[in-house]
């Protein structure tokens, strides 16, 4: 078992891996009600390749819809019988299992590790589960915010996974087989390919007791090897316009990050705290564009720094889409002109990101979310305030440098079709 302790902040990460490979982290909080516990496999929406064959877009999203939806019961059930409220959901690169309950912990965690580590697909269910899903990605097709995003993504990345929404398309769910599901499980549902973060007034040792227990007496493939989706670089499409039913123009701008730093924590903080010295509300650039119209209280942006991907998106409702374009793609082309002075802004900045921080500290929530994200020696949370700290300026304008680049900007519009 490993021990990384926070004296700074009274709390401790236990870390244990079991035999078959299944990470599992644990933070006690004592004096906690609740505990949230997360099961997170490495396998999201990009995840479309296995040993060179190519799986039906949404697969994985598929896949966790049908988790739940046993032989002869629905495991949201059980949970629900234990007092504990269930959920899941699909990313770009993850999809995570999870409970929330002030009671019956261990009854809760086994029902976690049983339904997802014992899956049941069949053909009827499979069936009627594409008319469920489909319904669903109709209703994201007409939901113009939705729109404006995944087209902004897909201009950065044409031509790779990236390029279709999480819950795939309505054509190509429908391809999706009984077998499919149970290759794509075989694969990815790996226990060494998958963590358990368990948050809340608990004690480890009997956490850690509870998994092994539980998986000693399951049997497994032999591990394989998995290799996930490598996002090729693409030619990215500059410039897209859709018509919808909206009553205000929507533009969006997407900045493609470098590959090379593709889960470098560091440069994920540096350009999260840039964009914020550029573009937050209380910065100059944001009251100066915001008085003079080009934005309104619509307009927010953010940065996701994955190991396959990282990229931006800033979006926005405004009649003025072409002076917004040119103003913030100055901005950001000119970063560093913008910033060079701003060392008071920077320290405030930071002071404010910190703040944010220690109050995810009191979310459960917020901690087992952000400790399932991590593969990276499991740098959390506690970890990332002090390397907030110690960021300089300098950082900003040179990591900025290497993602701020103008021919990786791609612009997405949105018009009344009117």
């Amino acid at each position: 078992m490993q021990i990384k302790e926070y004296r700074k902040f009274n709390e401790k990460v236990y870390i244990e891996k079991m035999d078959n490979g299944l990470s599992v982290v644990v933070v006690p909080k004592k004096g906690y009600q609740k505990t949230y516990a997360t099961l997170s496999v490495r396998y999201g929406s990009i995840d479309t390749n296995i040993n060179g064959k190519t799986y039906p877009a949404g697969i994985a999203h598929f896949l966790e819809h049908k988790m739940f939806d046993k032989k002869d019961y629905d495991a949201m059930d059980v949970f629900s019988k234990y007092g504990a409220g269930s959920n899941a959901f699909t990313s770009f690169n993850k999809t995570s299992y999870l409970f929330s309950t002030t009671d019956n912990v261990h009854e809760n965690l086994t029902e976690l590790l049983d339904f997802v580590q014992e899956p049941y697909f069949s053909d009827a269910k499979v069936e009627k589960e594409k008319g469920i899903i489909g319904q669903e990605i109709s209703m994201y097709d007409d939901e113009p915010g939705a729109v404006l995003f995944f087209k902004t993504v897909q201009n950065m990345f044409p031509d790779t996974p990236l390029n279709v929404d999480i819950a795939g398309t309505e054509d190509s769910i429908y391809k999706i087989t009984k077998q499919d599901l149970y290759d794509s499980y075989n694969y990815f549902y790996q226990p060494q390919n998958m963590q358990l973060t368990v948050v809340g007034n608990v004690v480890p040792e009997d956490i850690f007791k509870w998994v092994s227990d539980n998986q000693s007496k399951k049997s497994f493939n032999e591990p394989k090897d998995v290799k996930r989706t490598t996002i090729q670089s693409s030619e990215i499409v500059r410039e897209t316009t859709h018509y919808m039913d909206v009553n205000r123009p929507k533009v969006a701008l997407g900045i493609k990050g470098d590959s090379k730093y593709n889960g470098d924590i560091k440069y994920e903080l540096s350009i999260s705290l840039l964009l914020q010295l550029l573009l937050s509300e209380g910065s100059e650039i944001y009251e100066k564009m915001y008085n003079d119209g080009i934005i309104d209280d619509s307009f927010g942006f953010d940065f996701d720094c994955e190991d396959q991907f990282n990229f931006a998106v800033l979006a926005g409702e405004t009649e003025k889409i072409d002076e917004f374009i040119d103003r913030i793609s100055d901005v950001l082309v000119n970063f560093a002109d913008y910033i060079s002075d701003k060392s008071d802004e920077f320290e405030l900045i930071k002071k404010e990101e910190i703040g944010q921080h220690v109050s995810m500290m009191n979310s459960i929530e917020a901690i087992a979310n952000n400790m399932s994200d991590e593969d990276h020696d499991f740098e959390n949370i506690y970890d990332e305030i002090e390397m907030i700290k110690q960021l300089e300026l300098d950082d900003l304008i040179r990591y900025g440098k290497l993602f701020l680049k103008p021919d990786m900007i791609v612009k997405n519009k949105i018009f009344p079709k009117n």
